[in-house]
Parts: structure tokens; C-alpha cells; sequence
């Protein structure tokens, strides 16, 4: 750590006395010249001239070396609101106590931002490198939202655990050093203006800018160098100070309310991001949510019932380790080992381990909030300032309604419960042909829907399309599209070259996956389709002609989500600033035609499918047929512009996203008319 701290001190030593050397050398020179010009009369004009060049160019160069190094964009956070004592004395009283318990200095300023999350900062400034900075707190009202006061305890004492540790000192001298590299490399704009205000002043001052470009180019590189051997440094002290702040919070708050709070603020988040997708979708209608985070608690609720978790008195979840262990994650990790904080597996494993007992108080964090109600709408208006700041209510929706929409979507797509979830979020296998037969006697008195559609099904179904995805991990890393030098499959750790012997081990898994699958795809429209027989012919013949529809609706899908890749795909390589070569170029270009060509068959086809247009809204009706009818002719004459391409993949895009919604009911129908022949429809 301290090595790369030294270099950076040494760096910017030797930058500034180059600097000013080179300055003094083109001062004396140059002023040297023209006082031996001054001797020579008419002739040595030009001399006077290359003299003021060279003290002109020693003069512009240390103003450019001191605009590139320490000129300062100031970052603007567009929702952080400071808090008073005055305004949340509770609030300000739980602080203090808090500090006191973790030995922490008091926060300079403590700010209320929207967010799930807490975080300690210090304030920007070069006082980093050689005193105390500021230590300031952000406090988000959504994290409040989601958790009792143990739990925003132990969130407030883990940032807190920060500020008490040892080693704070050189991580901020380390974090402000890592901020002034990351402001010259990628927020520093005066130096580029001053760039291009010399270039328009003439042929000599042009010059010394294409000078200075270089320049620049040469600093650039050397800074990059820099910033990433410091911000690994940096990394990896972060890494070790979180586990330094977790274990301060542990011992004031107890194992059980770490988890808890861990998984709350994880859930809550969540549910906050489709919140906030939802709020803007709703503003461009001008709908606007009064307060925020009345949706944001009854989302919470919701998401917990629809997953039956239980709620605690205060009407939080309980979440448990059932609950989160149906998540089912990547077997292929390959997480930088310099990562600055510790996944929640590793944080919890580490709380466990401890397993230090805490006192809970159960009541809601916004208890220690000072008219909690008020300051929740100010927050869900600078909320909206910033979603959508041109948007102004045309009505006044209340968190019931944000809830009850977001119920009725879910109702309109959601398959009926006796398959648990066996269907949701996959295809429909294919069905060889002369596969689909009637029960046998012995069949009819084994399988129920019970034993077709039992959960565990449904987990397994899950490893093999998490396995499929695993699969095409590994398939990069072996190509070099995904650049590491090592990687953990199933908790053991490989070496790059050893990708291939672990992708041919889960293909062989996914191999056997594949076929129970298929098979047990196969048991369950067989059990279905000897209950249409038993019913009539032609009701077994329909559901199956019902069957054989959505697998072909799912091939042209497929296809529209490949094309609408190619096509994303294709942008950057056009119109990205690469150095394509003509050849790459023109066959890049051949494909985007034939995919274009695709397109174009698929959306004549749907177009005239009035069950699935029908669906779509009359702007993206008209954005279909205008390609169909101009843009496709179009682009066979020439290739195509950046915005073509845009909206060429937004037609493919939505009309996926609008054609995969309308193959969902289709299954929901067939499924719904499954159950009218299974077990359920017969008399007792």
C-alpha cells in the first residue's frame, strides 16, 4: 500500500518540477534569443519571433501541466439533504449513544438520501493528503423503511465501525490520493477546454495545442498505470476494514440481527428498484405516488406473501434460511480476489461463526425520526425531481393503487398454483413425433398431479437452466471473452485452462437434465392429453394442436431475441470509434441485412396475427410498419445510420418483449385448460 502511495508523491513531485523547469529553460531561452535578435537588427526578426514562441510555449505548458493536475469537478449528488439536531433530536441522541459505544468521532454532517444504504464519506479535498478530513454520514430512507431499530443499529455501527478503526488514516489518505488520479483521468475538463480555446487562435497557437494533445495522451497513460495498481491496493485494505467494521457492529448488536438486517436491506432493495421503474414509467403518464415509501412498505408485504414469508408484529418479513436458500446463484465465480467488500455468503458465514447474542428492539426504525410522515413525501418529491424532472401530476395515485396494478399484472400472467411453478420462466419442451401417447392402466394409477408437479421438480428445473448459463460462462473463459486467470466452480478453485474439463463435466450434467426434463415434460402432457381421450377425440387432438402452436410461437421468439442481440451488437462495432477494416466492416453488414431480412418476415407475420398485434401499442403499430414498408428497402441501398439501427432495435426489442408476454397467456390458457382435463375435473 505504502508503495503505491510513494510513487504517486514521487509522480506528481517530478511532474511539477519538469514543469517548472522546462518553464524556466523556455524563459531563458527564449528571452536569451530575443536579446540576441535585438543585436541584429532587421534580420533577426525571426529570431525575436522563435523567442517569444519558446518562452510563450514554456508559459502554456505549465499552465496546462497545473490545469491537468489540479483543476477539480466538483461531483453533484442530486438528492443528499443535510439533517439537523435540531430538526431529528431522537435521531441525533441514538447517534451520539452509538458513537460512544463504538469509540467513533461524531459525523460532521449527517445527509438523508432515497436509497437502501448507509455509508460513511469523508469530504473531498486535498486536506486529505495532510490533516483529518471531514467524516460526514448518509443515512437512506429506504434502509430506514425496511428495518427495526436493532437492525439500523447495527447498520449505523458497522459505518461507524469505520471510523473508529486504526488504519482509517491511511485508507483515506489512500481514497483521496485514488480520487485525485480518477478526477484527472476522467472528470478534469478544463484542461480539455483549454485545448480547444487554443486551437482556434491561429496556426502557432494550433500547433502548441497538438503539442499539448500529446502531452496529455503520455500523462494519461501514466496516471491509468497508476490508478490501478493504488485502487487494488486500495481494494484489498477495503476488503479487510469491512470485516474490521463488521466485527465492531457484531459486538454491540448480536449475530441474530446482523443476518437480519443483512437480509432485509438486501430484499428491500429490490423491491426499491421495481419501485423506482415503476414510479417512472408512471410519471411519463403523470401519475405520481404522494409518498414513496408507503409503496415501498407495501411491496415489501407483498413480495413476503407471495413467497409466504411471515411477518413479525411490526409487519416486517422474517426471513429465513429456507427462504433464502431456494435462491439458486452462479457455480462459476470469478470475483476479483481484490474486491472491496466480502459477498452476504462470506458476511453471514463470519456472523455464525461469532455467534454473539444482542438484545432486539423490534420497533420500526422510523421511530427515531421526527415527523417521519413529512419527511418521507419531501423525499419522494426530490425523487421525482430527478426521474422525471419535466413531469408534472396530472393525478394522485395512492400506494394501494401501485400495489393493486402491480397484483393485476401479476394475476394476468401467473400460472394456475397446482403446478408450482413448474412452467414459470422456461419453454415448453419440444415433443418428438409418435411420443405422445395415452396413459397405460399402471401409469394412470402412478401419477397425479401431485407427483407431476411436485416443488422438488420445480428446484431441479432451476439448476439445469442455472447450468446452461453456467455453461456459456465457461465457453467465454475457454474463447478469452471473459479475461481471468482463475475461477471457482462449485467451491473449488481452477485455473483458466482447466475451464474446458470442468465444461465438459456439466455438459454431461446438463445432458442428463436435459432429458429428465424432457421426459418428465413428456409424463405431464401425456397424463393431460389421456384425460381430453377419456373425454373425446377431438378434445385430445385440440390440445395437442394447442401444444404444437406455443412451440412454434417460442421458435419465432427466440428468434426475434437473437436478432434484436445482433442487431445492439452491431451499433458499437459501426458507430463505436473502432478501426473496423472495409472487409470486417461489409461482412459485419451482410449479417445485420439478413438479420434485417429476418425481421422483416417475422413482424408480416405477426403484424397480421391480430391476437398478438392487437396487443401492442398503436405508437410501436406505426413503428412496425414504417420499417416494414421504408426502412428494410432502405437499408439494402445503404448502410444504415446510427439512429436507424437504434430504432430498428427498438422495434425488435419491444415487439419481443410484447410477443413473449403474448406467448405467457398463451401457456397460462393451455395450462388452465390442462387442468379441465387431469384429476380435478373428475366427479367424486
Amino acid at each position: 500500500m505504502t508503495g503505491g502511495v510513494l510513487l504517486f508523491y514521487v509522480t506528481y513531485i517530478i511532474l511539477l518540477l519538469c514543469s517548472f523547469l522546462l518553464m524556466a529553460a523556455c524563459i531563458w531561452s527564449g528571452s536569451s534569443l530575443i536579446v540576441y535578435a535585438s543585436y541584429q537588427g532587421l534580420s533577426g526578426i525571426f529570431t525575436s519571433i522563435a523567442g517569444a514562441a519558446l518562452l510563450l510555449l514554456g508559459v502554456l505548458q505549465t499552465i496546462f501541466i497545473m490545469l491537468f493536475l489540479f483543476s477539480r469537478h466538483k461531483t453533484v449528488v442530486p438528492y443528499r439533504t443535510v439533517v439537523t439536531e435540531q430538526e431529528q433530536p431522537v435521531l441525533f441522541d441514538f447517534i451520539y449513544k452509538l458513537v460512544e459505544q463504538t469509540k467513533a468521532p461524531l459525523p460532521k454532517r449527517v445527509y438523508l438520501v432515497p436509497d437502501v444504504n448507509a455509508v460513511v464519506f469523508h469530504s473531498p479535498g486535498i486536506m486529505g493528503l495532510f490533516g483529518e478530513a471531514d467524516k460526514n454520514l448518509v443515512i437512506g430512507l429506504g434502509m430506514v423503511n425496511s428495518l427495526n431499530i436493532s437492525e439500523f443499529k447495527m447498520v449505523l455501527a458497522h459505518e461507524f465501525g469505520h471510523f473508529s478503526q486504526r488504519s482509517m488514516k491511511l485508507v483515506l489518505h489512500v481514497y483521496t490520493i485514488n480520487r485525485i488520479i480518477y478526477n484527472i483521468l476522467y472528470e478534469n475538463r478544463s484542461w480539455r477546454s483549454a485545448i480547444i480555446w487554443l486551437s482556434n487562435k491561429g496556426l502557432l497557437a494550433a500547433l502548441f495545442s497538438r503539442v499539448f494533445v500529446l502531452l496529455a495522451a503520455g500523462l494519461h497513460f501514466l496516471f491509468r498505470q497508476m490508478h490501478e495498481l493504488i485502487n487494488r491496493q486500495y481494494m484489498r485494505l477495503s476488503r479487510e476494514m469491512e470485516f474490521q467494521a463488521d466485527e465492531v457492529a457484531l459486538s454491540i448488536c448480536g449475530t441474530d440481527t446482523a443476518i437480519s438486517a443483512m437480509r432485509r436491506a438486501e430484499m428491500s432493495n429490490a423491491c426499491f428498484q421495481q419501485l423506482l421503474q415503476r414510479t417512472t414509467s408512471w410519471a411519463r403518464q403523470q401519475r405520481f405516488i404522494r409518498n414513496i415509501y408507503e409503496a415501498h412498505s407495501m411491496l415489501i408485504k407483498y413480495h413476503a406473501k407471495q413467497n409466504s414469508t411471515p411477518l413479525d408484529h411490526q409487519q416486517l418479513p422474517q426471513y429465513d434460511d429456507d427462504q433464502f436458500g431456494t435462491t439458486v446463484k452462479s457455480q462459476v465465480q470469478f470475483r476479483d480476489k481484490w474486491a472491496s467488500h466480502p459477498t452476504q455468503e462470506e458476511r453471514e458465514q463470519r456472523y455464525l461463526a461469532a455467534g454473539i447474542p444482542g438484545v432486539k428492539i423490534p420497533q420500526s426504525a422510523w421511530t427515531l425520526f421526527h415527523d417521519a410522515e413529512t419527511l418521507q413525501e419531501q423525499m419522494s418529491h426530490q425523487i421525482y425531481d430527478v426521474l422525471a424532472p419535466e413531469e408534472m401530476p396530472a393525478q394522485w395515485s395512492s400506494a394501494e393503487d401501485f400495489i393493486r396494478e402491480i397484483e393485476t399484472f401479476h394475476e394476468q400472467y401467473a400460472f394456475p398454483a397446482p403446478y408450482n411453478n413448474y412452467y414459470d420462466d422456461r419453454p415448453f419442451s419440444d415433443i418428438p413425433p409418435g411420443r405422445l401417447e395415452p396413459f397405460s392402466e399402471e401409469e394412470q394409477t402412478l401419477y397425479t398431479l401431485s407427483t407431476l408437479y411436485t416443488k422438488s421438480h420445480r428446484q431441479r428445473i432451476r439448476h439445469y437452466f442455472r447450468d446452461v448459463q453456467d455453461a456459456a460462462t465457461l465457453q467465454a473463459i475457454i474463447s478469452g471473452e471473459i479475461q481471468v486467470t482463475q475461477f471457482t466452480y462449485e467451491n473449488v478453485q481452477y485455473r483458466n485452462h482447466e475451464a474446458l474439463k470442468v465444461l465438459d463435466k456439466l455438459h454431461q450434467q446438463i445432458t442428463r437434465d436435459k432429458q429428465w426434463l424432457q421426459e418428465q415434460d413428456l409424463m405431464a402432457l401425456r397424463y393431460h392429453y389421456t384425460f381430453a381421450l377419456q373425454h373425446a377425440l377431438e378434445a385430445a387432438t385440440n390440445l395437442q394442436e394447442q401444444y404444437r402452436r406455443i412451440l412454434s410461437h417460442q421458435v419465432k421468439a427466440n428468434a426475434l431475441n437473437e436478432i434484436a442481440g445482433v442487431i445492439m451488437e452491431s451499433i458499437p462495432s459501426f458507430y463505436g470509434g473502432n478501426n473496423m477494416s472495409l472487409e470486417k466492416a461489409d461482412a459485419r453488414l451482410g449479417i445485420l441485412r439478413q438479420e434485417a431480412e429476418q425481421l422483416l418476415h417475422l413482424l408480416q407475420e405477426l403484424l397480421f396475427q391480430h391476437n398478438i398485434s392487437d396487443q401492442w401499442e398503436p405508437e410501436l403499430q406505426q413503428k412496425v410498419t414504417h420499417f416494414i414498408q421504408y426502412q428494410y428497402s432502405y437499408m439494402l441501398q445503404h448502410p444504415p445510420l446510427p439512429e436507424e439501427l437504434e430504432a430498428m432495435y427498438d422495434i425488435s426489442a419491444s415487439v419481443s418483449d410484447h410477443y413473449n408476454n403474448s406467448i405467457i397467456l398463451m401457456k397460462k390458457d393451455f395450462l388452465y385448460r390442462c387442468l379441465d382435463f387431469s384429476e380435478l375435473s373428475v366427479p367424486h
